[in-house]
């Protein structure tokens, strides 16, 4: 009996014990394959976080940073299309969009909110894909502007980088959700609310005074007109007769007002494919109000010191800003600076503002590409030693009561000329910030490693704990 119960005890125990080694032989091979596709599906997810987050990004933070170029540039796309917004509605748009597309990529790159910033990604991208692709077919704007004058790419290569991002971003709105978030769910509030700060600090500083960045070749310590270059800029001169515009070429014979054409505005038209990048070289120039004489060398001879009232759009000008102008000038006349202004507008407009501001400077005319690119703002001042610029800023952000004197010069060019310093301090801070957030994330994650306890914590890293979250 006891031989028999013991054969049948043990008969399942060596039937168990001779079929487990060929389960776990067939066991093997699928669960190891699993392994390795999840394991590839994790570095695929990481690519396109990294790719996709950065790109956004990077985008995000160089059109932050000169938010007055982003603006001209939404303006182009508005005309372009038809529609006229009040200008505070486009800027307000602009403000948002480079926060909105700044926090997108942080919160992509470094995997907070898994499930729902791929999704804004995505809703962004199919915004931006049917745009770029007929900005491409119809070339309305000379470039698309997505990464500010930082990088300059053509229309076309605009929208396959659209194409390249959308695949990217529909991968991760499927499986971005199980890999690894670097900061835990509960302190990744934090971390938008500190981008929020970092960017609006960016934002701010490049509105009121000028981009902390300067992409633009009318950099601080620079000439401003470049004596050696060959200045191969062709202009179109528009004139206006009984409500009709008319363009004519440098080589035409230009109208006479007599047989009532009025001059209304010049226009640059370089060939884009010549000049890719406004960076290339310097078109600055200025002409009297007819429009028919080159008085750049005579207007800024290089020697001296010289102020210089830029604004590049006239019709726009709060009334409010002429006494402050007009301050700036008697300032100026009293310290020996010569001043002038460079305004983009016909000469309606500009005899409208001197009934209305009354100027005791000259006031010559330039082309508004031209003054954009060489400070922001509407107005702007640019501040010249011997032909070189000083610093440059809004009218806004200037102190009128300060310039002049010798001590108050020397105070305003430490104060405009120290993005540097709040560049590297900002950036420094956010970056220390959200490195501390990622370590304070990880450390419950290592303590457990260490002590190999299996108590779970609040502070989860993704789904390390196998269960499904919103992150």
């Amino acid at each position: 009996m006891q031989s028999s119960l013991s054969s049948n005890y043990d008969s399942p125990e060596s039937s168990k014990s001779a079929s487990d080694p060929e389960k776990h032989e067939l066991n093997k091979a699928p669960q190891f394959e699993r392994s390795k596709f999840y394991n590839l599906k994790q570095i695929i997810t990481w690519l396109c976080r990294i790719i996709f987050g950065a790109t956004f990004l990077y985008s995000g933070f160089v059109k932050a940073v000169d938010p007055w170029g982003t603006f001209y540039k939404f303006t182009e796309y508005l005309n372009a299309i038809g529609i006229d917004l009040v200008p505070n509605i486009i800027l307000s748009g602009v403000f948002g969009l480079c926060a909105i597309e700044f926090i997108i990529g942080l919160c992509i790159l470094i995997g907070c909110y898994r499930k729902s910033a791929p999704i804004a990604g995505g809703l962004i991208m199919a915004v931006m894909l049917p745009l770029t692709l007929w900005i491409a077919i119809k070339d309305p704007v000379a470039d698309c502007g997505c990464f500010g004058d930082a990088l300059i790419i053509s229309n076309w290569a605009t929208f396959w980088k659209n194409i390249f991002l959308s695949a990217l971003v529909i991968w991760l709105i499927k499986h971005n959700k199980h890999a690894y978030a670097l900061i835990t769910p509960a302190l990744q509030w934090i971390a938008i609310v500190i981008s929020i700060a970092f960017i609006s600090v960016i934002l701010f500083y490049g509105y009121f005074r000028q981009p902390l960045i300067d992409f633009r070749p009318y950099q601080v310590s620079e000439t401003l007109i470049s004596e050696d270059e060959e200045d191969d800029t062709k202009f179109v001169f528009v004139y206006s007769r009984n409500g009709t515009l008319k363009e004519f070429n440098e080589e035409d014979e230009l109208p006479s007002e007599e047989d009532g054409w009025e001059f209304v505005e010049r226009k640059e038209i370089n060939n884009p494919s010549e000049n890719s990048s406004s960076n290339s070289h310097k078109t600055f120039r200025i002409w009297d109000e007819t429009g028919d004489h080159d008085m750049t060398e005579t207007a800024i001879p290089g020697e001296g010191k010289q102020l210089i009232l830029l604004i590049p759009d006239l019709a726009t000008v709060s009334p409010a800003t002429t006494w402050k102008i007009n301050l700036l000038n008697d300032k100026a006349a009293e310290n020996d600076i010569d001043m002038i202004a460079a305004v983009a507008g016909n000469s309606e407009l500009i005899n409208e503002w001197t009934d209305l501001s009354m100027p005791q400077y000259d006031i010559y005319i330039a082309e508004d590409t031209a003054i954009k690119e060489v400070a922001r703002g509407n107005p702007a001042i640019v501040y010249l030693e011997n032909g070189i610029i000083k610093w440059k800023t809004s009218l806004n952000s200037l102190d009128a009561e300060e310039f002049g004197s010798e001590d108050g010069m020397k105070k305003l060019s430490e104060e405009l000329n120290n993005h540097k310093i709040i560049l590297k301090a900002s950036s420094f801070l956010y970056i220390s910030l959200l490195a501390f957030l990622i370590a304070l994330s990880f450390l419950p994650r290592l303590r457990r490693m260490f002590q190999n306890s299996p108590k779970k914590s609040i502070f989860r890293i993704g789904n390390v704990d196998g269960h499904k979250e919103e992150s």
